[in-house]
């Protein structure tokens, strides 16, 4: 199962290039599910599945696989 519990991704936080890619976003998968992950340029998609697969970081929030936090691996 992959649950992401209110994850929020900020870029350049704190500047004027500040940019809220993801704000409190909770989402859970359960086993063997067919997931579509679809919206508009700009919408987060490519960040969301960035952080699902480990490659960067929330800004706060966690995600967990299997029960298993994934910013503890």
């Amino acid at each position: 199962m992959l649950e992401i519990n209110r994850i929020s991704k900020t870029f350049n936080p704190g500047t004027i290039n500040e940019v809220r890619a993801l704000q409190d976003v909770s989402l859970t998968i359960e086993d063997g599910s067919f997931v579509i992950v679809i919206g508009t340029n700009g919408s987060g998609k490519s960040t969301l599945l960035h952080l699902v697969a480990g490659l960067d970081h929330p800004t706060s929030g966690t995600i967990e696989v299997g029960g298993k936090d994934l910013g503890a691996m």
